[in-house]
């Protein structure tokens, strides 16, 4: 039995060449006056597309104003400096350009600028569970293909301070409308083409094995999943290679709308507990490190969906769905190995005895993506598949 609760209000507008359309977007939507841009602190000024943006805003009547601080873990006080700024500038609607950090900053940016006070008095896990009452209009621009915020009612922004990162979802976090175009991507480095890339291939695999899965999002994360397992290595050798880019991309909104449908497992959990505590570590990589050590842990829960992740993913030809499962999580760890990104957490220079406490803050602060995990995972369950990967 499965149930399925499709919300998706984002007009995705998908393909190379389509950020030409911004102006007319911005009109059809009923978006005017001034917009915040909301960007990292140097990429998409090297290349140029900031200022594409600012022109293209400005071709529609719009007014722009920048906030380029965000970090590739973006932190809560860099949401609550941005949202003041939104509110004094009277700004009336926001643009996150860049990879999923800035997507994410703005989202939350625009929620805290519309409800008030900090953004950590939204955060369930600590906040009191305080709604937001609304959010500015969000428009996305993705130059990454990993997150599939752009596709979703997600952020994940870290405390600084206390070293807690959480992912929020209210359905005001929608953006308006989303531009994907492959085009912007392929200055993506080498590095960072395989972090996004994976990041996405775990979203897909994890509402697969998620065990509230259904129908509409499954189909959507097995073909996410061949996607980056067939165009990755193209990308990885040709970085300027548009075709491989443009799947990608879509891999990545693929998967960001099985997040919507479904939802991750305890792998994200991990991976937040990892890069709360050191957040140099980029999301992508964590999680490459620390999900086939998941998946081997819950074989035995998850083994019938694992066995089909390595029949139509990755070619096993072995009809026991067990040993298909073991081959599957093999099959992983070698595609994994032709980006190097096979690691153990101490080589990251992790310490041993921050395990623990690592532990226990990915146990309380995503509980919620725990309980939907195969095999009713406790927090000394989250340490064991921490020291497996150490």
């Amino acid at each position: 039995m499965f149930e399925i609760r499709s919300y998706l209000p984002t007009e995705i507008v998908f393909g190379p060449g389509k950020l030409e359309r911004l102006p007319e977007l911005l009109e059809r939507h009923g978006l005017s006056g001034k917009a915040l841009i909301v960007t990292g602190r140097s990429s998409t000024k090297k290349t140029g597309l900031l200022y594409r943006v600012q022109e293209l805003l400005k071709k529609a009547g719009v007014e722009s104003i920048v906030f380029d601080k965000v970090i590739p873990n973006p932190i809560s006080t860099h949401v609550d400096e941005a949202a003041e700024l939104a509110r004094r500038e009277n700004v009336d609607f926001v643009v996150g350009l860049g990879g999923g950090s800035a997507i994410d900053s703005a989202k939350a940016i625009a929620m805290t600028a519309k409800s008030g006070g900090k953004y950590w008095d939204y955060v369930p896990a600590v906040g009191g569970g305080k709604k937001p009452s609304g959010a500015l209009p969000i428009v996305a621009i993705p130059t990454t293909h990993g997150t599939g915020t752009e596709a979703d009612p997600y952020a994940v922004i870290t405390n600084p301070e206390t070293k807690e990162k959480q992912g929020i979802g209210y359905d005001v976090l929608f953006p308006k409308f989303s531009i994907v175009d492959p085009e912007v991507m392929v200055t993506l480095p080498q590095n960072q083409t395989v972090y996004t890339s994976m990041d996405a291939f775990y979203h897909s695999i994890e509402a697969f094995l998620n065990v509230r899965a259904q129908p509409y999002s499954d189909v959507l994360a097995l073909d996410s999943m061949r996607r980056v397992v067939t165009y990755l290595p193209i990308a990885y050798e040709n970085l300027q290679d548009l075709e491989a880019r443009t799947q990608l991309a879509w891999a990545s909104t693929e998967a960001g709308i099985t997040e919507t449908l479904t939802g991750v497992i305890a792998n994200h959990a991990l991976e937040h507990g990892l890069s709360g505590f050191y957040p140099e570590v980029p999301h992508g990589l964590g999680l490459c490190i620390l999900g086939p050590y998941l998946f081997e842990y819950i074989l035995d829960h998850a083994y019938e969906r694992l066995a089909i992740v390595g029949r139509e993913v990755f070619g096993v030809y072995e009809s026991n769905d067990r040993k298909a499962a073991e081959l599957a999580v093999k099959k992983l760890r070698d595609f994994q190995s032709l980006f190097g990104v096979n690691k153990k957490l101490r080589e990251l220079g992790v310490k041993e005895e921050d395990i623990p406490k690592m532990a226990e803050t990915a146990y309380r602060m995503m509980k919620g993506v725990i309980d939907v995990t195969p095999g009713n995972l406790s927090v000394e369950d989250l340490e064991e598949i921490y020291r497996r990967a150490y």
